[in-house]
């Protein structure tokens, strides 16, 4: 068990050598420790269990600790847990074959990273290389791509970006969903690609019209422009299908993958790419093969957990799961907002790529916090900029029927409880919200009355 005493420990070195803002926020907000996590479930050092219905914003796939992945990390662990530069390991063989055998046709070439950051990277490196004559690059506005220097280059949230420009791409944000506004800005010919989320996530979480993406693949193939689907979020089944592009039927020119490749036990990232783009990439007059390389070699464990992952998915065939649990909870957070429009304002989802659209970040934290106090672990948009942000429900594709139900009747607690209250408490909580990096750590501690001391510097 984990007394106040070892909390205070745990939390004093988080702020004093992680993040002093954080730190602040969880102790405020009387998270407690997590001790383990199985299937749905996270149980914490007191030995309450909470739903996890966040699953990292889609790591979770498979569900925690699932057994065939852990098994394989372990197995592969003993084994051969790192393979030095140039040598082979017979898992990465397989990982190719299942990947071949579930992608888009056309996606057949692979290099492998360790987050999506870094793979839309090489996504980045082999666009520039295939059509080096080009240097614009289409994004949709709100989209996240990863945050590190040239990713953020591609990032379509002004408040990330921002502060690091001027970045690299020549970027054109056009509005998501907006099929003729894609067509405007490809038509010249002067763009390298269009990196699209086949449904956007960051703080929005948006499901575009049918056809959208079918319409932009050929825009794209009439100008010669590379289409780059992220299905980060999207990918082995989370909407339905085993990759969203397949709703429209596209297939793009090169593709990211990770979170759900993770299996949730070791971070592991794909860029699939075209035959065809890797040919252009090799005629580039400064061609060399490590110019299409990441940083280091990807431990065996990390590939072991990927392709354990993919026969969990195929084999349980969680994309149909999803396709069938996915209504049940969609129409259930639909019915909610209708029950509820003084604080909610939509439920966008496909598949269990779901939230709810709430009324300003007030509302969004009060719901996920009365949530949490009920048992139910949501996805937080990590925007209080925004005027409408989505709190986010991915849960495992493993979750059952009754999570489900378990989640939407916790969800009418917290609203009917948050329907009651007087609109000056949402204002008050707007107000903290947008101060809450500037307001003395000791005095956030004091007005949750939460029993760990205030011992570190807020930075």
């Amino acid at each position: 068990m984990t007394g106040t005493d070892d909390r205070q420990q745990i939390f004093s070195a988080l702020g004093r050598h992680w993040n002093p803002g954080a730190a602040t926020m969880l102790a405020a907000a009387g998270r407690a420790v997590e001790s383990h996590a199985t299937g749905s479930q996270v149980y914490a050092e007191d030995g309450t269990a909470t739903l996890d219905l966040a699953g990292s914003y889609g790591v979770f796939l498979v569900g925690h600790g699932n057994p065939r992945v852990a098994a394989a990390v372990t197995e592969t662990l003993a084994r051969a847990s790192a393979v030095p530069p140039g040598a082979v390991h017979p898992v990465t063989a397989t990982l190719c074959r299942y990947l071949l055998g579930i992608l888009p046709t056309g996606l057949d070439r692979f290099v492998l990273g360790s987050s999506g950051a870094e793979i839309c990277e090489v996504a980045l490196r082999a666009v520039h290389l295939a059509r080096p004559d080009r240097r614009r690059i289409v994004v949709a506005d709100g989209s996240y791509h990863g945050k590190t220097l040239a990713a953020l280059s591609l990032l379509g949230q002004r408040n990330h970006r921002d502060p690091f420009e001027p970045l690299g791409s020549d970027l054109v944000v056009v509005p998501y969903g907006d099929a003729a506004a894609v067509r405007a800005a490809v038509a010249d010919g002067s763009v390298a690609a269009v990196f699209l989320e086949p449904v956007l996530g960051g703080a929005h979480l948006t499901v575009p019209p049918p056809g959208y993406l079918r319409e932009v693949a050929q825009d794209c193939v009439a100008t010669g422009t590379l289409l780059v689907a992220d299905e980060i979020q999207t990918g082995f089944g989370r909407t339905g299908q085993m990759f969203a592009v397949r709703h429209d039927d596209v297939r793009p020119d090169i593709m990211l993958l990770s979170k759900a490749l993770t299996g949730g036990f070791v971070p592991v990232a794909v860029c699939a790419l075209a035959g065809s783009v890797v040919d252009a990439a090799e005629r580039h007059p400064r061609w060399h093969p490590s110019l299409l390389a990441t940083g280091g070699p990807i431990s065996a464990v990390a590939i072991a957990a990927a392709v354990a992952t993919i026969e969990e998915v195929r084999d349980r065939d969680l994309p149909a799961r999803a396709a069938e649990l996915g209504p049940r909870l969609t129409e259930g957070l639909a019915a909610a907002v209708r029950r509820h429009p003084k604080h909610l304002r939509g439920a966008p989802g496909i598949g269990l790529m779901a939230g709810l659209r709430t009324a300003n970040p007030a509302v969004e934290l009060m719901v996920s916090i009365g949530l949490a106090q009920r048992g139910v672990h949501t996805g937080h948009s990590l925007n209080e900029q925004i005027s409408e942000p989505v709190l986010r429900f991915y849960p495992p594709l493993t979750c059952t029927a009754t999570d489900i139900d378990h989640a939407l009747a916790a969800l009418e607690e917290a609203l009917t409880w948050l329907d009651r209250q007087p609109r000056a408490l949402t204002r008050a909580v707007s107000a903290l919200l947008r101060r809450q990096y500037r307001l003395p750590p000791a005095l956030l501690l004091r007005l949750s009355k939460s029993p760990i001391r205030m011992d570190w510097q807020a930075g």
